[in-house]
């Protein structure tokens, strides 16, 4: 006689990928949220070790007395032309800012790096495994499904007669 397998083996089974879902999806959140952040410091590191670089340049620059930098910083700082010649503010009439910064920090400034981004899947399983109420529920669905389906199968009774 052909005898059907117990459909507890399906509830087994989907309670077993339910909460394996759950478990997975959750730990794949947490470490791309950590790499995001790994990213995001190592693109700052970079922007640090540039700035950095360039202030060493310029100090190296001023130590070693490097005619231009020492003429950009007299004109910069004190307003000094060296003799002979004409400011180019004064030789083109251009309207200048009055709270010109006399700092050179400013020019010496790498330019900005964009930082990393995340981008999610979106998928509704992966929604409900991440959110904090969500993975709760999910949780207590699989093992409901798990307990269903260990559960004893049915026999029909026989009739005594």
């Amino acid at each position: 006689m052909f005898r059907l397998p117990d459909p507890g083996w399906l509830f087994l089974l989907a309670g077993a990928a339910l909460l394996a879902a759950t478990v997975l999806l959750s730990a794949s959140d947490d470490l791309a949220r950590s790499r995001l952040a790994r990213d995001r410091a190592i693109v700052l590191r970079d922007l640090h070790a540039e700035r950095l670089a360039r202030h060493e340049a310029y100090l190296r620059a001023l130590e070693a007395s490097d005619p231009i930098v020492l003429e950009q910083l007299a004109a910069t700082q004190l307003g000094a032309v060296p003799a002979g010649q004409i400011p180019l503010s004064s030789a083109i009439p251009v309207a200048m800012p009055a709270s010109q910064s006399a700092s050179v920090f400013a020019e010496l400034e790498p330019p900005p790096r964009p930082a990393p981004t995340r981008s999610a899947t979106g998928s509704t399983l992966e929604r409900w495994a991440t959110g904090d109420q969500s993975r709760i529920w999910l949780i207590a669905a699989g093992g409901l499904l798990l307990l269903i389906g260990v559960l004893p199968a049915s026999r029909p009774r026989r009739s005594g007669g």
